[in-house]
């Protein structure tokens, strides 16, 4: 018995073996790192020898120049790391995010400043709906792909968050609906970039409303970034591609959510945003995240080393999810939901320093105030329930 034993106890261990040196590695165990390896971890295609391994090569060895010497730095508060944008060129990286702020030009229907002097209404020191359980307000961190809809991700997860909020049930609802439906007209394109309230406001004129995710699910994930002629997936009417037939309608049904509008926080303005998260729920923020691309883990401070525009320059939708304080750092966060998959950051998440005073932009960026200008235009939508579609 003692022989089987050992002999399964060394298979196992052979196996965790490979299963250890088959793991990317972290932002500590870049010592050595090659080339070769990122493209047999990252399951890159790239033939040996050829103009476009040459290219990536060099794009990618000059990144890890930088993230080894940022993270050798002792007074930095975050880390860098590669991943699966780290062989990619600035150009390449900047069509990812597609955010368009001027498609908002509608009024929310209130803006939510909070209370002032005698009428202070006490915070808890933290919020993170990422603990909440009763009920649940946040799905699983998405993955956007190759499609610039960061807008519509923002849009459907704060969907997703008040429905919850509002009726304590979570369904995962359709970001594509949004993507593909929210019109053109709205200033709007798909998988060309748009703008959450937009989204909202879409949902807003539907009889139908926010349909769930696996009836019609998110198919623009390989949009061609590179075709200037791409096209995002045609609007569909769910509703039309299931009709209601007997027997079924006595257990299949269709979560339908509505909105009335949208409501925003005072623009850059840290207290009022801390004040709506601890008392209404999470947020769709604009972020300026040209410089986000290889975070790994820490408190991320944003810095003009590569430029006014990488620091400044809103190009993102997110959702900012809660704030909080590492002891560790001695640092106030700002927690934010990412939609670029759990292999980026911290399980898909970033925490954004939260600094006393929150640094704000130069005048020709807006200004834009809080890191990576996270607190420019917070806002959240006004969720109803709907009937739901029989089957």
């Amino acid at each position: 018995m003692r022989q089987v034993f050992n002999v399964v106890l060394l298979a196992f261990l052979l196996l965790a073996a490979v299963f250890a040196e088959a793991a990317r590695p972290r932002w500590n165990e870049l010592e050595g790192y090659t080339f070769d390896k990122y493209v047999k971890d990252f399951g890159r295609g790239y033939k040996k020898g050829t103009e476009q391994y040459r290219h990536r090569e060099a794009t990618f060895n000059a990144k890890l120049r930088v993230i080894r010497e940022h993270n050798a730095d002792p007074t930095q508060t975050w880390k860098r790391g590669v991943n699966m944008f780290t062989d990619m060129t600035a150009q390449e990286w900047k069509r990812f995010n597609a955010l368009n702020k001027a498609a908002d030009t509608v009024a929310p229907v209130k803006t939510i400043t909070a209370p002032q002097g005698g009428n202070d209404v006490p915070l808890p020191l933290e919020v993170d709906y990422r603990q909440w359980n009763t009920p649940r307000v946040l799905t699983a961190v998405k993955h956007q792909g190759s499609c610039g809809n960061c807008w519509a991700h923002a849009a459907t997860e704060s969907l997703e968050s008040y429905f919850s909020l509002l009726t304590g049930r979570l369904p995962v609802l359709s970001t594509q609906q949004i993507t593909s439906c929210t019109p053109l007209a709205s200033g709007c394109a798909g998988c060309g970039g748009g703008y959450q309230s937009q989204g909202w406001l879409y949902i807003n004129s539907t009889f139908h409303g926010e349909t769930e995710e696996w009836p019609y699910p998110f198919t623009d994930f390989f949009f061609n970034l590179s075709n200037p002629n791409a096209a995002t997936s045609a609007c569909k009417n769910v509703t039309a591609m299931y009709p209601n037939k007997t027997p079924y309608t006595w257990f299949a049904e269709l979560t339908r959510v509505g909105v009335n509008g949208f409501n925003r926080v005072n623009a850059n303005d840290a207290k009022s945003t801390q004040f709506t998260l601890a008392t209404t729920g999470p947020l769709a923020i604009d972020v300026a995240a040209g410089n986000w691309q290889d975070y790994e883990s820490g408190v991320f401070q944003n810095t003009n080393s590569s430029g006014s525009d990488n620091e400044w320059q809103v190009d993102h939708a997110v959702q900012m999810v809660g704030y909080g304080y590492d002891k560790v750092l001695n640092k106030n966060y700002w927690i934010v939901r990412n939609s670029w998959s759990t292999n980026w950051g911290e399980d898909g998440f970033i925490r954004l320093d939260r600094p006393a005073v929150e640094p704000c932009s130069p005048a020709a960026y807006g200004p834009v105030c809080g890191t990576s200008g996270c607190l420019s235009s917070p806002s959240y939508p006004l969720v109803k329930e709907l009937e739901p579609t029989d089957f």
